[in-house]
């Protein structure tokens, strides 16, 4: 029996009754802890691939192939569906085609594109302007038939960064706009005003109807900070975490480091660390093991 494919798997979560909470990897090994901790989808982003791949910020450094091998290997790593970040698309449509083959080769579930202007910027450190609506509808289609040519189900966000530079209206009209062109979700990027509940509630109200929205729960940026329940509620279907796991890691390596530097041990902070020998289970050690055994103990 044909293994079902990620892309399918996902769209059968999308089609479910509750809310997807879907945190990014920045490696192999954090995804499958995300997976082992019980999450159904794992995400990928440019700042988790920049940082630890390349030591750079998410400033449009990283490369299509850079990106899309990143997110190979999680996908490779993982039984859940991963969903890639491919920027702008990496050029125009002929790029775009060769971006979204590449995904789908992949064996990812889904990718998003953004309509920045290249070179493109993280949001959290000043991303910038943006290209017309026309001219992201037109990739958005270029999407849709690589898609239909190699994998139906692919799932296509549309990321907007237009509420940052041109007001949460403008957000939104090209939200809706992107839902009717066939995206399958729509993730509007807030800048951080004083009102990003109501932004929020506005995003669910006005694109809701046309496609699932996606909302941004980015920690230590001012940000606020909702709960799944309270997301849902507000008719969002993904509750996305970019950096948590990238932050949450940088922190815990500088405690631990410092605390070595500074007193020539780490016997006082071993505490928050995973066991060595639970780390090689995670990885798969015991399957690995199995396979030298039947292979090695076995000859004559």
């Amino acid at each position: 029996m044909a293994k079902e494919q990620k892309s399918t798997q996902l769209r059968r979560l999308l089609a479910g009754p509750e809310i997807i909470i879907a945190p990014c990897a920045y490696d192999c090994l954090s995804a499958r802890i995300m997976e082992r901790i019980g999450f159904n989808v794992v995400f990928h982003g440019g700042y988790n691939t920049a940082a630890p791949l390349l030591g750079m910020p998410d400033i449009g450094l990283i490369t299509m192939l850079e990106m899309v091998g990143y997110a190979r290997n999680m996908a490779a790593a993982v039984n859940v569906p991963v969903v890639c970040d491919v920027d702008d698309g990496f050029g125009d449509v002929i790029n775009i085609t060769r971006t979204t083959q590449e995904v789908i080769r992949a064996g990812l579930a889904g990718l998003y594109m953004e309509d920045q202007q290249f070179p493109k910027r993280c949001p959290t450190i000043g991303g910038g302007q943006v290209i017309t609506t026309r001219e992201m509808l037109r990739k958005l289609r270029v999407v849709f038939k690589a898609r239909q040519e190699e994998d139906p189900d692919l799932v296509v966000i549309a990321r907007t960064h237009a509420s940052r530079v041109m007001g949460i209206e403008e957000g939104v009209d090209r939200g809706v706009a992107y839902a009717k062109e066939g995206a399958d979700i729509i993730f509007v990027d807030l800048c951080y005003s004083d009102d990003v509940v109501g932004e929020l509630k506005l995003i669910a109200e006005k694109i809701g109807p046309h496609a699932h929205v996606l909302a941004n729960m980015t920690e230590t940026v001012g940000r606020t900070l909702l709960t799944a329940d309270e997301l849902q509620t507000m008719g969002f279907k993904i509750a996305y975490y970019p950096v948590t796991a990238l932050i949450t890691a940088a922190g815990a390596i500088q405690h631990v480091f410092t605390e070595l530097m500074k007193k020539g041990t780490t016997r006082a902070v071993t505490e928050g660390m995973m066991p060595f020998g639970e780390i090689g289970g995670l990885l798969g050690m015991d399957h690995y093991s199995e396979i030298e055994k039947e292979f090695m103990d076995n000859d004559s």
